[in-house]
């Protein structure tokens, strides 16, 4: 039973992202679906939604969720206590140098990869989206445990110069991981093709989970100690969520965390409360 609980609350993550960009394919769909967008505006369109929610995400779960303690209580079910680190400050030049590649990323990927038109058929995007999740988790994994092995690991330790997590900490990378990651998350795109409303779509879900799973919360998709265990430990957890830890066995397990967007978690404590309340029972019986 706890493996089969286990499953289906990695199943649930992959069924939370297909969804969610789904339902937000089917806005930029009705935005879009009658406008002629050339490729410089496409370019554009991709490069511009992906800073503006990547800051606008960040700092809406670091300057206003984290600063309600009843939200950030309510929101974490972190185990392993670290000491508070102070986060690197925003510079301009930072901030300039970090749009500089987001543009040239935008502008090579969107030049690569083959345009298609997929509509708006919810079932095809569904599953397109699902099939872009699982695909895009696995490929992070690879990359991300390689980082962890000798030949890579000078690349990755930019990122682990922190083991208190912020949600910011999900763009502090060293170039050259940059470069492999962006690649690693595109991947599907240059095998699949892409339609600007799914990619527009997969960037914003995209940034939301990358920030939440940088957070130390659980808003919508993913435990918030996953990703801390794997800044603690040094090891583990290397995928987007825990699929691909389970299956190659390096996963450290996170607190499932109860709550409405986390339907499984409450089904599995719901059950276990039953089956503890029934021995009881029986024993007083």
């Amino acid at each position: 039973m706890q493996k089969f609980f286990n499953c289906c609350f990695e199943l649930e993550f992959y069924l939370k992202i297909a969804i969610a960009c789904t339902m937000v394919q089917q806005g930029f769909y009705f935005l879009f679906n009658n406008i002629e967008l050339n490729f410089i505006t496409q370019v554009l369109l991709y490069w511009l939604l992906g800073s503006i929610s990547f800051y606008a995400i960040g700092f809406f779960i670091e300057k206003f969720i984290k600063s309600k303690d009843n939200l950030t209580e309510k929101l974490t079910a972190r185990v392993k206590k670290v000491k508070k680190q102070s986060f690197p400050a925003f510079t301009l030049t930072g901030i300039i140098t970090g749009e500089i590649k987001s543009l040239i990323a935008a502008l090579i990927i969107l030049y690569l990869a083959p345009e298609v038109h997929r509509g708006n058929s919810l079932l095809l995007n569904l599953g397109w989206f699902l099939m872009r999740i699982v695909a895009a988790d696995f490929c992070f994994y690879v990359a991300h445990r390689l980082f962890h092995t000798k030949p890579f690991l000078k690349i990755h330790l930019k990122h682990h110069e922190f083991q208190d997590t912020s949600s910011f900490v999900a763009g502090h990378k060293s170039l050259v991981e940059y470069i492999i990651v962006t690649i690693t998350d595109v991947l599907p795109i240059f095998i699949f093709g892409y339609d600007i409303t799914q990619l527009c779509a997969w960037t914003l879900i995209g940034n939301i989970y990358n920030l939440e799973g940088h957070s130390s919360l659980s808003i919508f998709f993913i435990p918030s100690d996953f990703h801390d265990l794997h800044h603690t430990n040094f090891n583990g957890n290397y995928g987007i969520h825990g699929f691909w830890d389970r299956v190659f066995k390096t996963l450290n397990h996170p607190t499932k965390k109860l709550g409405i967007m986390f339907p499984v978690s409450i089904l599995e404590n719901k059950i276990k409360t039953l089956k503890l309340s029934s021995s009881v029972d029986v024993e007083v019986s």
